[in-house]
């Protein structure tokens, strides 16, 4: 009981003497506007009804009387409180308008009221505008006599105060919905990335497992390769070969985390950059157009980087052969000293499937994930021509992936 009371009583502090209400809409703006407007032109008709006033004294309070509705594009409630004011003012200075057409405001006021209370509705919440409709309605009465009147006036600004705050309820509605989808979406690229990042730890266990056996042996037979070694350096040796061991153990535990979902895990070679023609072959047997360009020279490209790149160009073919089905596709994978160059372009295709497809997103991310991981740069954008571009860049001497 007491915490209504106090939720009541903050309402009524809200309505009378606080509130920064947010701005209007562009939409309502266009209404109050339109409505002011119209406001002026049903003013024009009490300077007929009240002849016995200066008829630049009928229009100044014609202009006054919609003047609050221009204060709603940023305080609707300090345009309610004018209103409230000029509905209790405006009859006692001109006391002929009730008999000339039942009530004792201009109908220019009458509109300009009914405008505020929905702007007001729209932009505040129920406990607030309770008080607004009591408030409304004290004011109403101290001039409408007529209970029939003033039930009227009682139902239209319940009608308009129920109207904008229904449209407040959708758009507060519309605002969540929003919201829990742009979570759902965050939450599902998360998902991805780590799903995506666990395949890269997965994929990349044999090549780090690949050299830390290599270290072990080399480190095993040392003793043999070199006779003559001190005793010093053959401990030294057997330190090496117990650490890269134990290196092999903790890699594969971690391989048991990064299993997948059912429990196996993959023990097939991990492909590289020389089956990328293989991959090439199998699209031109289905009937894609690919054309593509292999230049390695010596340069020797680590596992790692090797696997990156055969995986970034199968994904970004089979982003191709998805979204552009028909279209010509040129790979080009060169290497250098310092870095390795990936490029997939294809033309527009003679069938465009629908662009926001969740399975081209989250391999475009595993993508981005795999050249990050390895310190490289991407671009993956249309092109002028109506195809798309993937072109990325990994360095070949810096630190990435475990080489």
């Amino acid at each position: 009981m007491l915490t209504r009371l106090r939720e009541a009583l903050a309402g009524a502090g809200f309505a009378l003497l606080h509130g920064e209400s947010p701005r209007v809409p562009q939409k309502l703006r266009l209404l109050t506007m339109g409505s002011a407007l119209l406001g002026l032109v049903l003013n024009a008709f009490p300077s007929r009804m009240t002849a016995a006033h200066p008829a630049a004294m009928v229009w100044s309070l014609g202009i006054l009387s919609v003047l609050p509705v221009l204060l709603c594009f940023h305080r609707p409630l300090l345009a309610w409180r004018s209103s409230t004011i000029l509905l209790a003012v405006l009859p006692f200075l001109q006391p002929g308008l009730a008999a000339k057409w039942g009530w004792p405001w201009m109908p220019g006021l009458v509109l300009a009221a009914a405008v505020v209370l929905y702007v007001v509705a729209e932009s505040n919440a129920q406990p607030v505008l309770v008080w607004v409709y009591l408030v409304t309605l004290g004011v109403v009465a101290l001039h409408v006599r007529d209970w029939r009147d003033f039930s009227l006036a009682g139902a239209i600004a319940l009608g308009v105060l129920v109207l904008g705050s229904t449209r407040r309820s959708r758009y507060i509605a519309e605002a969540e919905r929003g919201e829990q989808e742009r979570r759902r979406v965050q939450e599902e690229i998360r998902a991805a990335t780590l799903e995506e990042r666990a395949l890269i730890a997965r994929e990349l266990h044999d090549v780090v497992a690949h050299h830390m056996s290599v270290l072990a042996l080399r480190a095993d037979s040392a003793r043999y390769r070199f006779p003559g070694l001190s005793e010093q350096l053959r401990a030294e040796f057997v330190a090496m070969q117990e650490t890269a061991r134990e290196g092999m153990t903790e890699m594969r535990r971690l391989l048991g985390v990064l299993r997948a979902t059912d429990g196996s895990t993959e023990r097939a070679p991990q492909p590289g950059v020389g089956q990328i023609e293989e991959l090439a072959g199998r699209l031109r047997d289905a009937g894609v157009d690919v054309v593509l360009d292999v230049r390695l020279g010596d340069t020797q490209v680590p596992a790692g980087v090797a696997l990156s790149a055969y995986r970034i160009t199968q994904e970004a073919l089979s982003n191709a052969v998805r979204h552009a089905a028909g279209a010509a596709v040129d790979v080009s994978v060169r290497a250098s000293a310092a870095e390795l160059r990936v490029r997939v372009h294809n033309t527009r295709g003679e069938e465009t499937l629908a662009g926001n497809d969740d399975r081209a997103r989250h391999g475009l991310l595993g993508m981005r994930e795999r050249v990050t991981a390895l310190g490289g740069m991407m671009i993956a954008a249309p092109q002028a021509d109506g195809g798309f571009l993937v072109e990325v860049s990994v360095p070949l001497n810096s630190s990435g992936v475990a080489e």
